[in-house]
């Protein structure tokens, strides 16, 4: 066969294919120079070994994000990217310290981790030394993912164990260090959890009926769901028209209780940069304090003169996955974003719990009663 007769084909062809179809191996992640600029702000330093790479989604935005994990130095590090045109956009990263530990596998039989590898005992080919799994999953009321880590970690009289640990877009949400006291973690040196797609909650100690649990999104962070308590957690802050000093918008909170049924849970508001307040018609079973009012502080132990505004709802027979609105209207005393901080408050026996609180891990400020609060902040739709 003559080859010269086709090589005008061949090169047209060829050029058609350029123009038309899509390079079949594009980058599929930042090079090692790009992620060591983006991540430690240096092209120099420790050589960076990149151990596997997922595409997905990590936020509200349409584009897909690249979680990239690699070694570098003492450090395993999970980051996450976006591509944007033919660069990289850093978005955040995880990282952990690896203290030499080389493969490791989790012995069952002995409770415990050891060093090496056997058949059968591969770690996943999206994993480190350090990160033992990395699970992306949705939460409640998002449409992406957030990354759930099972993290090796060494300290006394522990030992090797290994616990979970929870990001949604970047931010931790989940801190299984929490658990280091927990029996079954001090007998068994790992908490195994896995993901319900159907409840998108996590149990961890599946296995095991007497330590098994389950943790739920309250929109802040994970909570443990106990028998008797309530997990009040947000879907939605709509504000009509946009908030604007001295003009008066219609405030609309939705929430969604995650947790078990209970008789009564208290829901507060309250709004430290003042203004003013008005119930809406329709609003039942709420109270409205106004600047001056009597309120019982609770680490004082007496009742205070409020501050500032603050709304008590009363909310009875509360059933789980049941919605609740709450309806206010507010006007800004200042030009910038009303805080408005938000907790709720049950009572189990003689005991009165509130969520958040002391060990919360999600952003909190006291309220002027004394409790932990979440801050509603950014979370308008």
């Amino acid at each position: 066969m003559n080859f010269s007769l086709y090589t005008p084909f061949f090169f047209s062809f060829a050029l058609i294919s350029l123009l038309f179809f899509p390079n079949c191996s594009p980058k599929e992640h930042p090079s090692e120079k790009e992620i060591r600029l983006s991540v430690y702000g240096k092209e120099d330093g420790d050589p960076i070994r990149i151990l596997g790479q997922k595409q997905i989604n990590l936020d509200e935005t349409p584009e897909m994000e690249t979680l990239v994990l690699f070694q570098s130095g003492q450090s395993e590090v999970l980051s996450a990217f976006r591509k944007e045109g033919s660069s990289w956009t850093f978005l955040w990263k995880l990282e952990f310290f690896l203290k030499d530990l080389g493969p490791m596998y989790y012995d069952g039989k002995q409770n415990k981790w050891i060093a090496g590898s056997i058949s059968g005992k591969e770690k996943p080919t999206f994993a480190g030394d350090c990160l033992r799994r990395i699970v992306v999953a949705e939460l409640p009321g998002d449409n992406f993912n957030s990354v759930f880590i099972e993290v090796l970690s060494e300290e006394p009289p522990l030992g090797l164990f290994s616990v979970p640990m929870g990001y949604r877009k970047g931010k931790k949400i989940w801190d299984g260090y929490q658990l280091k006291e927990h029996e079954e973690l001090k007998r068994s040196k790992r908490v195994e959890f896995e993901y319900s797609a159907k409840d998108k909650s996590f149990r961890i100690f599946p296995t095991n009926p007497n330590y098994s649990q389950e943790f739920v999104f309250n929109g802040w962070e994970m909570i443990a769901n106990l028998p008797m308590q309530p997990v009040p957690s947000f879907v939605s802050l709509e504000v009509e028209p946009k908030f604007e000093i001295g003009k008066e918008s219609l405030v609309t909170l939705q929430l969604k209780n995650r947790g078990n049924y209970v008789s009564l849970t208290y829901l507060s508001l309250s709004f430290p940069d003042s203004g003013s307040l008005r119930l809406a018609n329709e609003t039942q079973g709420v109270r409205l304090y106004k600047k001056g009012d009597i309120v019982y502080n609770v680490v004082q132990n007496k009742k205070i003169p409020a501050e500032y505004p603050l709304l008590e709802v009363t909310k009875e027979g509360w059933a789980n996955n049941f919605r609740y609105g709450v309806k206010f209207y507010y006007t800004p005393s200042s030009t910038d974003v009303p805080r408005i901080l938000f907790r709720s408050t049950y009572k189990f026996y003689q005991e009165i719990i509130s969520i958040p609180n002391q060990y919360s891990i999600a952003p909190y400020e006291r309220d002027q009663q004394g409790f932990p609060s979440y801050i509603l902040n950014g979370m308008t739709k």
